[in-house]
């Protein structure tokens, strides 16, 4: 077995709001628009600031749950620093 050495997970931002629908589509909208036009956004939460920036292959992840009457919707980007898409083009 090979000897695979794993650093410790830590979690930077760990938030939950309650909000309305609307607001929730405008967060993932605004997202959704720096992701597309900017390749990074910043989270701010109190006086914590995050930079993200994916690399430009990410994994994309759909879950949707039910349990009982709460149904649970996640999206979660996956990405590894420094891993880029590495595919040829000619221009």
């Amino acid at each position: 077995m090979a000897n695979e050495k794993r650093s410790a997970k830590v979690v930077l931002v760990d938030h939950e709001e309650k909000m309305s629908l609307a607001n929730a589509a405008e967060f993932l909208e605004s997202l959704a628009k720096k992701l597309r036009e900017e390749g990074t956004f910043t989270l701010t939460q109190g006086d914590q600031t995050h930079e993200v920036t994916p690399a430009s292959s990410v994994e994309l992840e759909i879950k949707l749950e039910k349990q009982g009457d709460k149904h649970t919707f996640e999206v979660e980007l996956e990405w590894r620093e420094g891993e880029n898409d590495s595919s040829i083009s000619i221009s």
